[in-house]
């Protein structure tokens, strides 16, 4: 079965258990294979040479002593119908405590079935490291070696010129590898108005690549190779790596992995940290914390500087902190700085309705930007307000804070899976969010008191779940990088809803119009 169709199954079934330490659970990816080799037309793994599986694992290439790790223990139970000729590991994989006949592929680091071995009903354990470079290092990474560089920047010439031009354009004035493929990152997840959709075909041939940039859909295979191959475009290592986005919390500590998140990321490799992951697929899997930091080309202004606007040029006049007296100072009689921008009047001083009409235009143009983080505020504080008397009312509070849960989270970026039920859609968002054990647990309950509410055939009243929507909204206000922060509380994207329900009250405006008006009839006799 292909990855487009295992996200397209109907049945979600679970293909491993996965128990591993708590900080690292809800956000591990499985690695199955690693593509290296890209011809125009698909990426698939070079031919490499095996061999017996090593007690302890090498040190993964390229990673140097000075970037931070903590090794992790994971316990993985496979289905019995699962049958995968390659091992889904934690990378980079350290150790692996496995019965049967498997081999060690080394320059990928991935273990491949001997003699017919595959995963079925497979348990094993796996101790791998959990890498966390630095932004700072990523940026400062030196060249790759010659060697790895020529061999994993290599592409044909039948690639669409589209390709490397986009790539360009996207990361134009960029300082470093890293920060061009953060830039990568962005224009994929956030900025190019790209949109996930299982149900496009992956697509073939040396055009494949190009149509997605034109269209703009697709899911995790799209995604992977368009930014692996922009980012060999760019003189940066890169590959594709398939296997699986992290599952969904379990009540007993495990994760379930299922069907549906298979998945495909790209690899980009950084002298002194090695091959690094990242995301570029929207609504999908996590974002890694070296690529969300502030990088340069950020458009958010600097607060400690002055805008560009600002005129360089020392001013004719003097201003007025300088021209007031160190008296005047004392006595906090001095001018302000807007004085002078005022209007010159009459010496009776300006008009009340000029002063009325200048202060309302104020408020307008404070108002027309603020109004989306306005009506947020208000909504929010409707839907978390008191639940009511009766269980009908109980019910209406539950879905109206589930539905401030998930309009908060798209406001941080992740766009409501209406597919999903509110318990995965409270594992993703856990899960995208990188929320803490406390926000994790409050998002958890407002889910479960939700689908009693769908569900149950007497639904019991849950008290708390305004406290608990507060609690999630602050967890993810503290995870979140200070540009998703403002992008959330000043352009909501949730606002959109707005522009929904007044497209929904003309049309029903437009509808009653065209209804009301009278039908215009021929006389008797008249020739048409």
């Amino acid at each position: 079965m292909s990855l487009r169709d295992n996200l397209n199954a109907d049945d979600d079934r679970q293909v491993l258990s996965v128990r591993s330490n708590p900080e690292a659970a809800a956000s591990q990816y499985l690695r199955i294979v690693s593509l290296d080799d890209f011809d125009g037309t698909t990426w698939k793994p070079s031919k490499r040479s095996i061999e017996k599986v090593p007690d302890e694992f090498p040190t993964p290439l390229g990673l140097g002593a000075d970037v931070r790790r903590a090794e992790i223990t994971t316990r993985v139970s496979a289905a019995d119908w699962y049958q995968q000729d390659w091992l889904p590991m934690p990378y980079p994989p350290s150790g692996v405590d496995i019965n049967g006949k498997w081999r060690y592929e080394p320059e990928g680091m991935t273990l491949v079935g001997d003699h017919g071995q595959t995963t079925r009903g497979a348990t094993y354990t796996v101790r791998s490291l959990d890498v966390r470079p630095t932004a700072e290092q990523l940026a400062t990474a030196p060249e790759p070696p010659t060697a790895l560089k020529r061999e994993y920047t290599e592409l044909p010439k039948s690639l669409p010129a589209i390709v490397a031009k986009t790539a360009r354009e996207v990361t134009a004035g960029s300082a470093n590898h890293y920060d061009e493929a953060v830039k990568l990152q962005e224009y994929f997840t956030v900025t190019g108005g790209f949109q996930y959709d299982t149900q496009v075909q992956a697509g073939s041939g040396s055009q494949a690549i190009a149509r997605f940039l034109q269209n703009k859909q697709g899911f995790c295979v799209h995604f992977s190779f368009a930014m692996a191959a922009m980012a060999r475009s760019l003189g940066i290592p890169a590959r594709v790596a398939v296997g699986f986005a992290p599952g969904t919390p379990q009540g007993d500590g495990s994760v379930s992995v299922g069907l549906k998140d298979a998945h495909a990321w790209p690899e980009l490799y950084f002298e002194g940290v090695g091959w690094t992951r990242f995301e570029p697929t929207p609504t999908r899997g996590t974002q890694p914390e070296y690529t969300q930091t502030e990088t340069p080309g950020n458009n958010l202004p600097d607060t400690g500087r002055p805008t560009q606007s600002a005129s360089a040029a020392p001013s004719a006049a003097p201003s007025a902190s300088e021209s007031c007296t160190a008296e005047q100072k004392k006595l906090e009689a001095c001018p302000s700085e807007s004085a002078a921008a005022a209007l010159t009047t009459d010496d009776d001083g300006p008009k009340w309705y000029v002063l009325l009409a200048w202060a309302l235009g104020g408020l307008a143009a404070l108002a027309i930007p603020l109004a989306p983080a306005l009506w947020r505020m208000r909504t929010r504080a409707v839907r978390l307000g008191a639940h009511g008397r009766t269980e009908a009312d109980a019910a209406l509070h539950t879905l109206a804070v589930w539905l401030e849960l998930t309009d908060t989270a798209w406001d941080f970026g992740m766009v409501p899976d209406g597919s999903q039920t509110p318990r995965k859609a409270a594992a993703r968002i856990v899960r995208l969010g990188h929320l803490e054990p406390e926000a994790a647990a409050s998002v958890h309950r407002v889910a479960e008191a939700v689908e009693q509410v769908l569900y149950a055939p007497r639904p019991r009243p849950v008290a708390g779940l305004a406290e608990d929507v507060r609690r999630a909204i602050a967890g993810l206000r503290g995870t979140a990088p200070r540009s998703t922060q403002l992008r959330a509380a000043f352009a909501p994207r949730s606002t959109v809803r707005v522009v929904w329900a007044v497209s929904e009250w003309w049309s029903g405006v437009t509808a009653r119009v065209a209804a009301a008006r009278p039908t215009l009839r021929r006389p008797s006799g008249q020739q048409s």
